[in-house]
């Protein structure tokens, strides 16, 4: 039989308090980011704004829907990420945990180039990564062909140029 004082449950409260903050305090410095799926801005259509993010691992990132028509996905993470689908037509939050580089697209607009990444930390995966792209681009694009080399051009994307010494031979 467990006879509990008053010390005994302040220290118990206290203790909870601890572990309480400790936890809080680990995503306290993750920031949010937003990427919206846009239809279409001017003559541009089906592209996510932006289609390209650098974030810090523990990082959220909200896809933003501007009409029920999208569904945003991964379809490449590192090895040890959880892959993300959204609702149709439902926007998503996602906690990226594991560094490396994450491709998403929309489920319905992929063969427009509806596509983009998302580096965690350092982009641990590129190889992996380009590899995927190359096929995925032959096989799923089939309309704006041209977003690709945005992100994943040798000199002129936008990974080649935080990180060139990658692309270095």
């Amino acid at each position: 039989r467990e006879i509990r004082t008053a010390k005994g449950i302040s220290m118990t409260v206290h203790r909870i308090m601890i572990v309480l903050v400790w936890l809080s305090a680990s995503n306290a410095f993750a920031e949010e980011h937003t990427i919206k799926a846009v239809a279409t801005r001017g003559l541009e259509a089906m592209f996510f704004e932006p289609s390209f993010l650098v974030v810090e691992p523990g990082d959220r990132v909200r896809f933003l829907l501007d009409d029920l028509d999208h569904q945003p996905q991964s379809v490449f993470t590192p090895d040890n990420a959880e892959p993300w689908r959204a609702e149709i037509g439902q926007s998503i939050t996602v906690t990226l945990n594991a560094e490396g580089i994450y491709v998403f697209d929309c489920a319905f607009h992929n063969v427009m180039g509806m596509t983009g990444a998302i580096v965690v930390g350092e982009p641990t995966n590129l190889a992996d990564a380009l590899r995927f792209v190359d096929q995925y681009w032959d096989a799923t694009v089939f309309v704006n062909k041209n977003r690709r080399n945005q992100i994943w051009h040798p000199t002129e994307g936008a990974i080649a140029k935080l990180w060139p010494e990658l692309f270095a031979d």
